[in-house]
């Protein structure tokens, strides 16, 4: 993704029934952490392979990886 930095790879397990592995947590250049599910590349571009259809999730999966990342590596 332009103007961003990618920081790390993490694989998570949601409430013991569904483990997602190679979230990306990236950086943008103005300081903010997001992530980016899963993907593939395909002739049109990438497919993410696991789609957060929740806003909620999203959002709590990001904030604890963000979290995770600050307590064991510091500020990015």
């Amino acid at each position: 993704m332009k103007n961003s930095t990618l920081l790390g790879y993490a694989d998570i397990v949601l409430d013991d029934l569904l483990e997602v592995r190679g979230i990306k947590l990236l950086k943008k250049d103005n300081g903010g952490i997001f992530i980016l599910p899963p993907s593939v590349q395909t002739e049109d571009g990438f497919t993410e392979v696991v789609k957060f259809l929740n806003r909620e999730l999203r959002e709590r999966v990001r904030k604890t990886l963000s979290e995770y990342y600050k307590e064991h590596f510091g500020d990015p």
